[in-house]
């Protein structure tokens, strides 16, 4: 990728200062300019990607010539760099046509960072309208979630990505059990980077910087690891993550978010921005106990319509049942995933997900149900009539 760049100011000092804020690989500046008719005469003949403006206080001048590009050159994206950004100074550059409005930049990597996300963002735009697409929100973000420890939530997250993938989808998994995530170890993964390097390096991301700090496995899936010592998980914040996951879901069609069994702020974060919650329950009245009272935080959450309750490692008992896990969490069971030690720890220690390795056992056949429900956008019908009695039953109740 290379973004071709005009620089256009009035002051020879402005010029100096952009280019030695322009420091970057990917971006090539093709020449300056002053202004008015001279720079119209370079757009014309060099065809930048992007053009970057210096606006200081009271600059008409600048305003009307960013007006006139963004009108009759669609394809060539305008920066304005503004010396003091106020609200006024806003207001105009909007009114004028221009969103991409940022301070004078601070530093090199800041500077090229939020070109590219400019960039990014503006051609993805362009090809919309060339394409007459529709608008469409197509992406789904997937929070696997579980009140306590070993319910297996990174076993149902790596394989439900990979088998996503096989399915021809673009996939991102990430890691948000910040303190003891392993979901490489699944995968066979040694990662570079890690979401720690990614929130310390990256001031403004944009979709390139984001995957450069990703592993890739073999099947396509894309990766954010957890960081590699548990004492990085403070420097990751949950605004940092609600930045990510919504940059994710503009580019990929699902993303798989795998989390710690507490309600942290990142995890609360992770779970409001998702599009549906795997809710990971087991066949425990420990877990069970758990899983009330995580499901209740959750109703205080205003998050109850996401939840997809899925009881792992489902197997005939006769002191609970499955009907038993209905009734305590109060949820229909979306979803039953057999016990199969002897795959999923032979999965685990060969670093192959048992969907690739072993894709005929039951428990790769029940991922597969849960990847053609979620393609087709539907929902099983006995699913949701078992949720109609449930939500009546908990009503009658409550009436009491």
């Amino acid at each position: 990728m290379r973004i071709n760049v005009l620089l256009i100011s009035k002051m020879e000092r402005n010029i100096g200062a952009l280019k030695s804020m322009i420091d970057d690989e990917d971006i090539f500046v093709l020449g300056d300019s002053p202004g008015g008719s001279a720079a119209l005469d370079k757009i014309e003949n060099t065809s930048p990607d992007i053009i970057i403006m210096t606006l200081g206080a009271g600059d008409t001048d600048v305003l009307n010539l960013a007006e006139r590009i963004i009108l009759h050159r669609p394809r060539t994206f305008v920066i304005l760099a503004a010396e003091n950004l106020d609200v006024e100074t806003m207001q105009s550059a909007v009114n004028a046509g221009c969103h991409n409005i940022t301070e004078f930049p601070k530093s090199p990597k800041e500077f090229a960072e939020y070109i590219k996300s400019v960039y990014h963002n503006e051609s993805i735009r362009i090809k919309s309208l060339s394409q007459k697409e529709s608008l469409l929100w197509s992406s789904t973000v997937i929070t696997v979630f579980g009140a306590k420890g070993g319910l297996g939530k990174s076993t149902i997250s790596a394989n439900l990505a990979v088998k996503l993938a096989e399915k021809h989808k673009k996939v991102a998994l990430i890691d948000l059990d910040l303190q003891f995530g392993d979901l490489h170890i699944f995968l066979d993964i040694e990662p570079k980077d890690t979401i720690t390097e990614l929130v310390q390096d990256v001031i403004t991301p944009n979709i390139d910087s984001v995957r450069s700090y990703m592993a890739v496995h073999s099947s396509g899936v894309h990766v954010l690891c957890a960081p590699k010592s548990p004492e990085y998980a403070e420097l990751v914040s949950a605004e940092k993550i609600q930045s990510l996951l919504s940059l994710l879901r503009t580019y990929y069609d699902y993303v798989i978010v795998d989390t710690a069994p507490s309600f942290s702020e990142v995890t609360m974060t992770a779970i409001e921005s998702s599009s549906i919650i795997f809710f990971v329950t087991g066949l425990d009245i420990s877990i069970l106990r758990n899983s009330k009272l995580s499901v209740s935080i959750l109703e205080s959450l205003q998050q109850t319509e996401k939840i997809r309750v899925i009881v792992n490692r489902a197997v005939d008992m006769h002191s609970i049942t499955i009907n038993d896990v209905q009734k305590i969490i109060g949820y229909p069971i979306w979803a039953k995933l057999p016990s199969d030690y002897k795959v999923a720890v032979n999965a685990l220690n060969r670093g192959v997900p048992f969907v690739v390795g072993a894709p005929g056992s039951k428990i790769s056949q029940s991922i597969s149900g849960l990847v053609d429900i979620l393609i087709s956008g539907g929902t099983n019908k006995t699913v949701l009539e078992k949720e109609k009695k449930v939500n009546r039953k908990i009503s009658l109740f409550k009436k009491k």
